[in-house]
Parts: structure tokens; C-alpha cells; sequence
């Protein structure tokens, strides 16, 4: 029997009949919101009308925080304990985290005869707990052989922190971020610089909320309080710039850090642009042998690798062919010669 998997032309994630992830697809009872980074969030307005949506906790209260003043009140947003299963119809739902940002999940959905499928999400490796499935829809931002780091994290931490130091002797830094990926740098940094940490007000109650959920971080300033602006003025100050926040045209004073490991070199996880321009190459994305690794982990004996998304499907499912031999193709969003297109529904 076919495996009922794939990822819509929108983005949107299909485990089974009933399931839906990161997506609208009007045949599925349910929506499994597996973040809040913006590439997962097609359709989220349609789906809030037709859909029970699956979250986690820490999820659902980023999701209010920010994105609609109504989520608080509907019914049809049902927050789930991580590892609980929950019914769908005639499937069951479950989440385990997947590492990448607060709240950010792994969906495991056991169908009704049996067989378990699964997605990734966004993940970061390794991984504390790993779901086990038949059929995994995978992740594929960094699918490819050349997206291997020789590096680990914790140095690209420890690199991190001796720029920071540097840095902070001439004056101020500013520092560019993802969701996640920003809050990572604020743990590192918190007690190990001294200077003021600045921010936009929508930025502080992010943040807040973060710290509720137990991340040890340093109180931030708004801008454009009188505390924030005093350290302007005093021209020593870090300030943080994440998902939403507008950013300077012109930066005048001190350096500006990039936080991602997008384009970042294999061997080193700092880039330098300038003697006032950097990136460093923190991640809370899997690398390719990651990647792999997760792969192995889940027990999944069909692959089915994300093409909507880093734009690496069909060179991950070579891979995971040819390295794990495992059966592996593109979702079929995505057309070549080789791999040709339709539903991904014919592999038991």
C-alpha cells in the first residue's frame, strides 16, 4: 500500500488523509503549526478558518504575541503536550522537538492501519528525542554534500564570543538574527559581556516571553527608552535586530554581526566583510551529515525530501539513496528529467 505523503506546490506538508503541516489543504481536518519562522506560515489566516490547528505551547504564545490580537479566544487552536497523541479522525497526532527554535516541533502521525509517518520540520542535530516512522517527509535546507561544516557549534559559539570581545573594545555592535538563532546568541552573551543589550519594544516582549520558558538571558533596553538612549549616546551598546524589525540602512558607529550559516565557509565560521562587517555561522538548522544522521535515526524506510523549501530536494534524495539506501525521492513540486513529476503515493 502506498504511502499517503508529499508537500503541496503552497509548501504545505500532507501526512495522511487527515494531517496537514506548515500549510492549508482543504480535505485535511487538522493543521500542525510546526513553528513560526515565516516560510511555515502559508495560509495561516485561511487555515484558522476551516481547521483545528495543532501547536505546541511555547508556540501557540509566540503566535498571539505577535501575529493576530483573536488567537487567544478561538477554540480551534489546541495546544499539545510534547509526546501526548491526539486523535484526528482516524489518525493520531504526536510533537517532539525538533531543537530549532522555541516551540518548534517534529509530527509524528500514526494512520489508521498502523503505519507511522512523519515530518522533520525544521531541525537541529543532535537530537534529544527522535520520532520513529515508516515515511518522513524531510527537511532539506541544507541537503547538499557541500553543506558540511568542519566546525562544531560550540566553537562556532566560542568564535562568536572572542568577536563580540574584540568588537565591544571600539564601540558598539549591532547584530542581525533570525528567530531562535538570536536568542541562542543572547544565552552566550548573557554574563559573559558587559555593555547594555538594546532593542525594539516588540523585540523586549519577545525576548520576555523567551525567559518565561526558562532562557537565561540579559534584561534588553528599548531603543527609545531613556535607558536605551543614554547608551546610544554613550556609544557602547549591543544591539539586536530579529524577525520583523526594521534595519539601518546605514549603520554609523561600531561593527555589525550577522548571525547565519547561510553561504558561511566549511572550515571557518566567521566571515569577515570589512573591518566593520562580519557573519558568523550559528545555526540551529542540522547539517547535511546531520541531516543523514537524523535520517538513520527515525527508521524511516521511504524518503520523501522538501523541495519548497532550500531548494535542495532532489539533490538530499540522491543522497539519502545512495549513501543509507534508503528509497528517496523529491516532493512533487518539483519536475526534472531524471525524477519527472506526480504524486509521490506509490512506494509501500
Amino acid at each position: 500500500m502506498p504511502y499517503p505523503i508529499d508537500v503541496a506546490m503552497s509548501g504545505a506538508v500532507s501526512l495522511g488523509p487527515d494531517v496537514v503541516c506548515d500549510g492549508f489543504l482543504l480535505a485535511c481536518k487538522a493543521r500542525v503549526q510546526t513553528h513560526i519562522h515565516i516560510d511555515h506560515m502559508a495560509n495561516f489566516a485561511t487555515s484558522k478558518g476551516f481547521q483545528d490547528i495543532l501547536l505546541s505551547d511555547a508556540t501557540h504564545r509566540l503566535l498571539c504575541l505577535e501575529w493576530d490580537a483573536d488567537l487567544p479566544y478561538r477554540s480551534n487552536l489546541r495546544v499539545l503536550s510534547e509526546g501526548s497523541p491526539h486523535p484526528v479522525r482516524g489518525s493520531v497526532v504526536t510533537l517532539l522537538s525538533s531543537g530549532h527554535m522555541l516551540g518548534a516541533v517534529q509530527v509524528q502521525v500514526e494512520l489508521e492501519d498502523g503505519r507511522r509517518v512523519g515530518y522533520s520540520g525544521d531541525f537541529q542535530w543532535p537530537l534529544n528525542e527522535v520520532m520513529r516512522v515508516d515515511a518522513l517527509v524531510l527537511d532539506s535546507t541544507y541537503g547538499s554534500p557541500a553543506s558540511v561544516r568542519e566546525y562544531s557549534q560550540a566553537e562556532a559559539e566560542t568564535h562568536f564570543l572572542e568577536l563580540m570581545h574584540r568588537k565591544l573594545a571600539r564601540g558598539a555592535i549591532h547584530i542581525f538574527a533570525h528567530r531562535g538563532t538570536l536568542h541562542r546568541a543572547l544565552q552566550i552573551l548573557t554574563g559573559n559581556v558587559d555593555a547594555p543589550f538594546l532593542a525594539s519594544r516588540r523585540l523586549c516582549r519577545e525576548v520576555d516571553l523567551y525567559r518565561s520558558f526558562g532562557y537565561a538571558v540579559h534584561r534588553l533596553l528599548a531603543v527609545d527608552s531613556p535607558e536605551g538612549t543614554d547608551a546610544r549616546h554613550a556609544g557602547h551598546f549591543i544591539w539586536f535586530y530579529g524577525t520583523g524589525d526594521a534595519r539601518p540602512v546605514e549603520v554609523r558607529e561600531g561593527a555589525t554581526i550577522s548571525l547565519s550559516a547561510y553561504l558561511a565557509r566549511p572550515d571557518d565560521p566567521v566571515i569577515e566583510y570589512s573591518e566593520r562587517a562580519y557573519g558568523v555561522a550559528l545555526s540551529n538548522h542540522a547539517d547535511f551529515n546531520g541531516t543523514l544522521e537524523y535520517v538513520k535515526a527515525t527508521g524511516a524506510r521511504f524518503v520523501v525530501t522538501d523541495n519548497s523549501r532550500g531548494g535542495k530536494g532532489y539533490e538530499l534524495a540522491l543522497e539519502v539513496k545512495c549513501r543509507l539506501g534508503i528509497q528517496a525521492q523529491p516532493s512533487s513540486n518539483f519536475e526534472t528529467r531524471e525524477w519527472g513529476r506526480g504524486p509521490l503515493n506509490s512506494h509501500g
